[in-house]
């Protein structure tokens, strides 16, 4: 059994390579709360917040100030013998908290990675175990890529093999900008996010020129978060598939969205829905209504939030690609996972001497190097 002895969050602020641009926001760095606990036994568990106060509505203040100390308080002495008593918790955390579940991702990512650690079992555990295989990069096209480069940008992309693109809208040469793609990819359905750019009646008229440019699959978020009926027009209207994702947060807002026939495709995405296990149980309400789902990332999330995604996708059933996969890597300018986080076990593992395949590392399976997280906080260590 496990006993929560102590809980320490950390802001770290990591500089990105690039700009990263869309609808709602330009991102120059990352912020975010790093979550630590520790286990009378020994074991240290590791969890990323990533605050959007335009998504989840937590901003770093107040992740900092109140809902973080607030959880980890209600952590600590706590004790866990088994997943389920892990999950138990974390459902009595959510039910509480609306749709402020980026807090709870952090808390999520290192409860679960701690415990693994403790019973030495894989966080994939907790979910059943690996499924399936490692899903394949979704790429992002955004704003930063100016419009007379996009053809050679989508050159490499397509030597590169990807398959699964996302072309974010809302720019007045958006037609422009996707006949540049559609050259390269000829008729491969490019994904469209509008970041909440329009009003309902902009979104129609646009995606209806839009789709005489370029092959549509899906349309991610046209409108602003509240507006359910004017998703469902969108959608009704052009025949265009609707994503759900600033409007999908917690079972609450994905059960709206199912009563009112508002979308067919719900992105899922760790940082905002609340960490590993809400994020399984909104895509098993998902699957029960029929609505297909997409797997998403965190802008400037470290290698804790991009490695605790990509387990995810190994082992929940429905994804064709990971949207950001790997941006801890090209997008910052330095992690803060060590070498040693960067190996799985795969299927041509050469075999050890008892004859068996290299087994998943417990936890996460990531090593923090504290070295880079000292040198990129912001503030001091809180600890309770």
């Amino acid at each position: 059994m496990m006993r929560v002895q102590t809980v320490r969050l950390q802001h770290v602020r990591i500089p990105l390579r690039r700009a990263f641009k869309h609808a709602l926001h330009e991102r120059t760095h990352a912020d975010a709360v790093l979550v630590t606990v520790e286990g009378d036994d020994g074991s240290v568990g590791w969890g990323e917040i990533q605050p959007r106060p335009y998504v989840t509505g937590e901003s770093m203040q107040e992740v900092l100030r109140t809902e973080g100390p607030a959880l980890a308080q209600a952590l600590v002495g706590q004790s866990f013998e088994t997943w389920s008593d892990a999950t138990g918790w974390l459902e009595q955390q959510a039910a509480t908290r609306g749709p402020k579940l980026a807090t709870l991702c952090g808390f999520d990512l290192a409860l679960l990675d701690a415990l693994g650690r403790s019973l030495g079992e894989p966080v994939a555990a907790a979910l059943g175990g690996e499924s399936h295989e490692t899903l394949p990069a979704g790429v992002i096209i955004g704003f930063e890529q100016p419009t007379e480069k996009l053809a050679r940008y989508c050159a490499t992309l397509r030597l590169a093999g990807k398959t699964h693109v996302k072309v974010k809208v809302g720019l007045q040469d958006d037609a422009e900008r996707l006949a540049a793609i559609v050259k390269v990819f000829k008729t491969l359905p490019l994904r469209l996010d509008a970041n909440a750019a329009w009003t309902a009646d902009e979104a129609i008229e646009r995606l209806r020129a839009l789709g005489a440019v370029a092959p549509i699959a899906s349309i991610e978020q046209p409108v602003v978060a509240d507006d359910i009926d004017g998703l469902r027009r969108i959608q009704e209207e052009t025949g265009i598939a609707v994503m759900a994702d600033e409007s999908l947060r917690d079972l609450a807002d994905a059960q709206r969205l199912i009563d009112a026939g508002a979308a067919r495709i719900f992105n899922v995405r760790l940082g905002k829905n609340g960490g590993v296990w809400a994020a399984h149980r909104l895509c098993a309400r998902a699957r029960e209504a029929g609505i297909g789902l997409h797997l998403g990332t965190m802008v400037g999330e470290t290698g804790v939030l991009s490695r605790a995604s990509e387990i995810f996708g190994r082992c929940e059933p429905g994804f064709d690609c990971l949207d950001g996969k790997g941006q801890n890597a090209f997008l910052l300018e330095v992690d803060i996972l060590g070498e040693s986080s960067h190996h799985r076990a795969q299927p041509n593992d050469v075999p050890d001497e008892g004859g068996d395949t290299p087994a998943e590392p417990a936890g996460l399976g990531i090593h923090v190097d504290h070295e880079r997280v000292h040198a990129h906080r912001v503030g001091d260590v809180q600890r309770f």
